[in-house]
């Protein structure tokens, strides 16, 4: 990188990640500042209740590029991403994780395809992470949001990626808060390539992605990239009609040629298996109408996707600083007024 260096941004949502800060940024720094001093190592604590926050500060107090954006409460994995993508400054910016399941040796590989004109470079997994349950579960989600959704899903892209700067400003203006950013960045367009890695085992803590929160990204991917499944329900309505009135017709018929036969039916299993069979789907259906307009509501109300409490690094003044000054407040009894800060 000759001439003016462009600034790198790495951005590292995290949850409980104490035992993970350190040798994440000894991992960064050990590949970066070979490349170009100018960069920055932006961590977003999603409510962390450990000590993260504690350990990025003492890790900004020696190297002023670490930088820290705490959110008020936990508002999940994807907003954390947008929150570092609304704050950083480089020209290349770097999403991973803080569990070093994203190797850091692998950034000199994305910025290499940067260079070479891609403004943005996917770390694909060449083999799915976890178990065999966990693999089998990954392939099957990634078939069907395949299927459904309405732009390409890249299989086995995770939250590891570089974007040039004009793909962070594009990212910025989508502001919905069911967010599924693998699926946003394709529907984006721009040059895409891709890089593949090996996904190693988590190196300390536990994860943040349980199977509910995976099951809910999963629906967030399907129902804000896609209005497919509304046609599906639809056609699958359209046949159970078209093959109730097929039977409709031919009991009729059938009453009409030989009464005599068909007078007298009991149907009873029959018929309360049609009911609940066509009762069912109609609950299915109203359930699937339901994520659609309740995700509608909840964008209408327009409240801010998340809530910065405080920040460390940044001189922003919409940034809240995380070394605030105390007031001195009178003890019990006295009138004196505080003193100023």
């Amino acid at each position: 990188m000759d001439g003016d260096r462009p600034i790198i941004s790495i951005v590292v949502p995290s949850y409980n990640e104490q035992e993970n800060v350190r040798r994440l940024i000894e991992g960064v720094r050990s590949v970066l500042d070979p490349i170009t001093p100018e960069y920055e190592i932006i961590f977003v604590s999603d409510g962390s209740t450990d000590e993260t926050c504690a350990r990025v500060a003492d890790a900004h107090a020696e190297d002023g590029r670490i930088k820290l954006i705490e959110l008020s409460r936990n508002f999940g994995h994807q907003l954390a991403l947008m929150a570092g993508l609304d704050v950083a400054a480089g020209d290349a910016v770097i999403t991973m994780d803080a569990d070093l399941q994203h190797p850091p040796a692998l950034i000199p590989k994305l910025l290499a395809r940067w260079q070479a004109g891609d403004d943005v470079v996917h770390a694909v997994r060449e083999r799915g992470g976890g178990g065999w349950l966990q693999r089998s579960l990954s392939a099957a989600s990634y078939r069907l949001l395949r299927r459904l959704c309405e732009v390409d899903i890249l299989p086995n892209a995770a939250d590891f990626r570089l974007l040039d700067r004009r793909v962070v400003l594009a990212m910025r203006q989508l502001r919905e808060r069911f967010r599924f950013d693998r699926g946003l960045v394709r529907w984006l367009g721009f040059r895409q390539g891709e890089v593949p890695y090996q996904e190693g085992p988590r190196l300390a803590g536990r994860p943040g992605y349980r199977f509910g929160q995976r099951v809910r990204l999963l629906a967030n991917a399907v129902f804000s990239l896609s209005s497919r499944p509304l046609a599906v329900v639809g056609m699958v309505g359209l046949f159970i009609s078209m093959g109730t009135l097929v039977y409709l017709i031919a009991v009729l018929a059938a009453r009409l040629l030989a009464p005599e036969r068909f007078g007298v039916q009991a149907g009873w299993a029959s018929t309360m298996a049609t009911i609940l069979l066509v009762g069912g789907f109609q609950l299915v259906a109203i359930w699937l109408l339901g994520q659609y307009v309740g995700r509608t509501y909840e964008e209408t109300k327009h409240r801010p996707p998340y809530i910065i409490a405080r920040g460390l690094g940044f001189h922003d003044p919409a940034i809240p600083d995380l070394y605030r000054r105390k007031i001195d407040l009178p003890g019990p009894g006295s009138s004196d007024p505080p003193s100023s800060p």
